[in-house]
């Protein structure tokens, strides 16, 4: 049951005090009002977090370039709290809005992994992908979350690398056949136009569904096939494929690239998670989750 919405927000640079604001859903608390917008892009994920009425010490606590924020949101009575975003804060401000005093800050995942990690790696003949991505994701201080249909490419010949992390993780993938993107600070590898493989919700009108889903339909890229055998990625083709914009409560533990199932008057199957964007009000209605998904043909034999 989706009911008794609760949320912890944990936030400080990293060595000093932090801040935590949080509610069991039964204590009044401050107001914080948030969205959160994630795609599988090598771009990051960003979040806007605005909180009200904060006194000055904690204000100055927050207004640090590079604090880290966790956001944790869920509900009492099913899945407890669940981590919906987290990553560095890039942008602050405090301004008035009628009586209340609002801190908004902009929250981008990995920003500090993409923007300061350089390697210089060096490896000898048989090397194979999936080491050299552990390494750079080791050194960018990042978990991995790798599909289990990934198939990395070899070197035979050694692989050597200097320059920014993210760089070498485009070259590995664009060998492999695959993409990368950052999702809640844990670097995540799939099949260019592939998914995690992840069966991560069940939507219908009983279980958190809002409303309709909306048909669209728009060119997505796939690699193409001679190229994919090769390992090579040399042009994209084009193909239309059906899409649907679907809006449910909010669902912390759905990441991009997972598996949703639709059931609904409109549509049933299972589909891709293209991108999506959670919007939580902790005083208002606000509390839900927008995919823009595609339809995705799974063997459930």
């Amino acid at each position: 049951m989706q009911f008794n919405r609760i949320f912890r927000l944990t936030a400080g640079a990293e060595g000093g005090a932090g801040v935590v604001i949080e509610s069991d859903g039964k204590k009044d608390s401050l107001r914080i009002v948030f969205d959160v917008d994630k795609d599988l892009t090598q771009q990051t994920n960003k979040s806007s977090i605005k909180i009200y009425n904060l006194s000055e010490a904690t204000r100055k606590k927050l207004e640090v370039d590079d604090t880290v924020c966790l956001l944790k949101v869920g509900y009492a009575e099913d899945i407890g709290l669940r981590r919906i975003f987290v990553g560095e804060v890039t942008y602050a401000t405090t301004r008035r809005e009628g009586p209340d005093k609002v801190t908004e800050l902009e929250v981008n995942d990995g920003q500090v992994a993409m923007r300061d990690t350089m390697v210089s790696l060096g490896y000898a003949g048989g090397v194979g992908a999936r080491k050299i991505v552990d390494d750079v994701a080791g050194q960018m201080g990042l978990l991995t979350q790798i599909a289990a249909d990934v198939e990395f490419a070899s070197y035979p010949a050694g692989f050597s690398f200097v320059g920014k992390g993210t760089a070498c993780l485009d070259k590995v993938m664009a060998a492999s056949g695959a993409t990368w993107s950052i999702q809640n600070n844990v670097l995540q590898v799939i099949m260019a136009g592939g998914s995690t493989n992840v069966q991560a919700l069940v939507l219908s009108p009983s279980t958190g569904l809002i409303g309709s889903p909306e048909r669209i339909v728009r060119g997505v890229t796939r690699p193409d096939e001679e190229a994919t055998k090769k390992r090579k990625v040399k042009k994209d083709k084009k193909k239309k494929k059906a899409g649907w914009k679907v809006r449910s409560l909010l669902a912390p533990t759905v990441n991009p690239g997972d598996l949703i199932r639709v059931e609904s008057s409109t549509v049933t199957g299972w589909f891709k998670v293209e991108s999506m964007k959670h919007t939580g009000d902790t005083h208002g209605r606000e509390w839900y989750t927008d995919y823009e998904v595609i339809e995705v043909a799974l063997d459930e034999s």
